[in-house]
């Protein structure tokens, strides 16, 4: 029990010490407790946040083989691959996250930690953006047509504009800087709180809102 709980404070004290910018810091504490699917995740969106895209597909195949059905890993590391530009990998990745939502519209990550919703229609357009650079536009018409047809949003209209467009000049669906797998605050909430701030400095930040990553390689980072 006491092993859990340090692992559950760790936990929390990897995610203060992100969302205070200290990205570093959060994985020297995340690392050494990486042994579930949500931690080896939460290290992919850390890495990402440095710009390291191999490393972090490497966590989110990791996390995949801790857990097969995580769509979400999946879905990021296709993202991951984008920057890398391996657009075959990234479709790959791709294919396995619509794979994994098995049948589903939509899966909701809330109550597990991850404030995020991933809809059928971002994978499936996100994949047609990896096919339109394997120049193979028929797959790709063919995925943006149905992504326009699953969207559940006002933010997903732009499909039906992306579709008329072939998807010229369109970006990736990601998950939004800041989103981490969370500890239940229950489980917390008595925990001890550390200010990491003054013992290293921000490395790189993103938009907290934004919800997408520019489509050209690497730049969308930078």
């Amino acid at each position: 029990m006491s092993s859990l709980k340090y692992e559950l404070d760790q936990w929390n004290e990897g995610v203060i010490a992100f969302d205070q910018g200290l990205y570093e810091d959060a994985l020297d504490i995340f690392e050494p407790i990486a042994d579930s699917a949500k931690i080896h995740f939460n290290i992919g969106v850390i890495l990402a946040t440095l710009g390291d895209f191999e490393g972090a597909s490497e966590s989110y195949t990791q996390a995949t083989k801790l857990d097969q059905y995580l769509a979400i890993a999946y879905f990021q590391n296709g993202v991951a691959n984008v920057a890398l530009e391996d657009y075959a990998e990234a479709v790959r990745c791709f294919h396995e996250a619509h794979v994994h939502l098995r049948g589903n519209m939509v899966i909701d990550y809330t109550q597990l930690g991850l404030d995020f919703k991933l809809y059928s229609c971002q994978v499936l357009f996100n994949r047609a953006l990896c096919y339109i650079e394997l120049n193979n536009m028929e797959q790709a018409m063919s995925d943006l047509w149905r992504a326009s047809r699953e969207k559940q949003t006002k933010a997903h209209d732009l499909l039906d504009q992306a579709l008329r467009d072939k998807g010229r000049d369109c970006t990736v669906f990601t998950v939004p800087h800041g989103v981490l797998y969370r500890p239940p605050e229950s489980k917390v909430k008595n925990s001890k709180k550390k200010d990491y701030l003054g013992n290293s400095k921000v490395i790189a930040a993103i938009d907290a809102t934004d919800s997408f990553a520019g489509f050209q390689g690497k730049s969308a980072w930078q």
